[in-house]
């Protein structure tokens, strides 16, 4: 990164270099994996589809600054800042599951807006009392239950993932770049972690919304499953689709 000095334009011209090298490694980001990274981009807008639906809701808020988050860790993942990517990867996560939890637990939403209560990720995601356990689902979406399990353990793995970068532990931070620079390893590593953790999100939205959303949804929410989720036999089954062994 570049060093401050009092030639130039001074402050000014510290953050005009700093941005020249980040608009540098967007290009090399762009073209090297722009595949991934527009499946990140697709599923970004896809949850933007259920947080529309969502409108009016308690919870609506908080998806909302979620899919914001997941808009600025790609920006930042692009740029080449790539700790700050996986920790705003991780609000995303938090957000998002904080958002399905407190649709639940109205209580409980009220007192973390009020800061009377944290937010606790592992209760989220807690194989008895969390989102995708067996039991929400089974009030939300029975013929999930079975599926839900793949999705959980995507969410934890890359929740987990994010935190080793926030935290700074060697083992992951030593592949990061020491300057604003473009590196295939660290990009290809966030990207593969956001579209687990973004698909994660999208099908707790599923898990939680579908019941409720699909009837009247006109086929746009229906399109982000098939999309994402043709190979689950409660979507397929969900949408009217052929399913194997019926």
């Amino acid at each position: 990164m570049p060093e401050m000095n009092d030639g130039g334009q001074g402050i000014l011209g510290h953050f005009l270099r700093l941005s020249q090298l980040s608009s540098d490694v967007i290009r090399e980001s762009t073209s090297e994996c722009s595949t991934t990274l527009g499946e990140i981009l697709q599923l970004e807008a896809d949850i933007g589809l259920w947080e529309a639906r969502m409108a009016g809701r308690p919870e609506a808020q908080q998806i909302a600054d979620a899919r914001r988050e997941l808009g600025f860790a790609t920006y930042a993942a692009c740029s080449g800042l790539y700790r700050l990517a996986f920790s705003g990867l991780r609000t995303f996560l938090e957000l998002s599951f904080a958002a399905v939890y407190f649709s639940a637990n109205e209580l409980h939403r009220r007192q973390w807006v009020s800061d009377r209560r944290d937010f606790s990720w592992s209760e989220a995601l807690d194989e008895e009392k969390g989102i995708l356990a067996p039991k929400f689902m089974q009030e939300f979406l029975p013929e999930g239950v079975n599926e839900a399990q793949n999705y959980a353990a995507m969410a934890a793995k890359s929740y987990r993932h994010c935190s080793q970068f926030i935290h700074g532990k060697s083992a992951v931070t030593k592949t990061v770049p020491h300057n604003l620079s473009f590196s295939q390893e660290s990009l290809t590593d966030w990207a593969a972690t956001g579209r687990n953790a973004a698909q994660a999100v999208l099908f707790a939205l599923y898990g939680r919304y579908a019941v409720e959303f699909l009837p009247t949804d006109g086929g746009a929410l229906g399109a982000t499953l098939e999309h994402w989720f043709s190979h689950l036999k409660s979507v397929r089954g969900t949408l009217g689709l052929p399913v194997e062994g019926s």
